[in-house]
């Protein structure tokens, strides 16, 4: 029996490093205007509320409730959108590379880093929300994925500014 549940696991773990791979490949062969077009629509001014009250603290931390929280990332669909967009705002910081690699590197793999933060985040919410056991935590990992999200597209945003700005109208309206 423990033999049986080895090889499941293992084979769980070869399925999902072959699903990576893939969806790694295919964001690696896509050209930039397809990754642009691929960018899904997020709640920006929302957004922004929402990473700013959690970046720059002011007088009333509470202002924003966990209700509103919810609704300003769009709830369950915006966090799955931002999850779905992390990949391509890294793959857009690689194509850079073409142009400017000193910078491009360091400011994908920052991309990268706040990849992995907000991903985390949205596993946790993920999981408070699925097993129902401590949602008052739920807010603080909406705030994390927030502003991760917004510091992506922030630092993404200067990048093309600052190395392809033929580009960046288009990259800016898509995000």
């Amino acid at each position: 029996m423990v033999f049986v549940l080895i090889i499941a696991f293992v084979a769980l773990i070869i399925a999902a490093l072959v699903y990576s791979h893939a969806a790694a490949h295919k964001l690696r062969s896509a050209d930039w205007q397809s990754l642009v077009d691929s960018i899904e629509p997020i709640q920006g001014q929302g957004l922004e509320l929402v990473a700013l009250d959690h970046m720059q603290p002011q007088a009333n931390q509470l202002r924003l409730q966990p209700y509103e929280l919810w609704n300003l990332v769009g709830g369950i669909d915006g966090l799955k959108r931002m999850r779905r967009n992390a990949d391509r705002m890294i793959a857009l910081a690689a194509y850079v590379q073409r142009w400017n690699f000193d910078e491009a590197v360091v400011v994908a793999e920052r991309i990268r880093h706040d990849s992995i933060l907000l991903k985390r985040a949205l596993f946790r919410i993920q999981i408070e929300l699925y097993i129902r056991r401590r949602p008052i935590r739920v807010p603080f990992h909406i705030h994390q994925a927030a502003s991760s999200y917004y510091l992506m597209s922030k630092r993404l945003l200067t990048l093309y500014e600052t190395s392809q700005f033929v580009l960046y109208p288009r990259l800016a309206e898509a995000l």
